[in-house]
């Protein structure tokens, strides 16, 4: 018998696109945002967003003068988490976009740059969406795929197994040969 058992309805708002609800305004933002992204992202923006995101859950969830700041501020916390988290990520993307130059060793497929897309989209919402105190936004769907533990530790962990999956097994010049320059 298994030991985790998932009840899961599907709202019947999410079918009316006449009344839309949370969840269909997170459906369509999710797949709209995700195709849209995977046509205009190369590996190397692939690579700094993700990056990006990372040190921004880091450091806006893991840093003790953080916490000590915002202690005044508990009734607007969760916004001034998400303000900051979205700050420090585009501060972030920019400082990295423009300083570094990464040479990625995932591979040259399209499809390849759709799944990370799709991935790395995911793994934002489920960035934001997580500071935002279940009281302020009740969603089943959302926390079924995006705020529950164990969505958002799929949102995390895939996009890292992704990459290692589909890097560039050749090691991209020379066969794994150290690039020259």
């Amino acid at each position: 018998m298994c030991m985790f058992q998932i009840h899961f309805a599907v709202d019947p708002s999410l079918q009316s696109l006449s009344n839309p609800s949370w969840d269909t305004f997170l459906v369509l933002f999710y797949l709209t945002t995700a195709i849209i992204y995977s046509f205009f992202v190369s590996r190397e923006r692939l690579a700094v967003v993700l990056l990006s995101v990372y040190s921004a859950l880091a450091i806006v969830l893991a840093t003790p003068i953080l916490f000590t700041l915002l202690a005044g501020y508990q009734e607007n916390l969760f916004q001034i988490r998400v303000a900051a988290f979205i700050i420090i990520f585009l501060l972030l993307y920019v400082v990295l976009s423009q300083n570094m130059t990464l040479h990625s060793d995932i591979g040259h497929q399209w499809w390849q740059a759709v799944v990370l897309s799709f991935l790395q989209v995911g793994l934002l919402i489920s960035s934001i969406l997580m500071f935002i105190p279940k009281t302020v936004f009740t969603s089943q769907l959302s926390e079924y795929f995006f705020t529950s533990d164990i969505a958002r530790s799929v949102w995390m962990l895939l996009p890292i197994a992704a990459m290692l999956i589909m890097r560039n097994k050749h090691g991209g010049q020379g066969g794994g040969q150290p690039r020259s320059f």
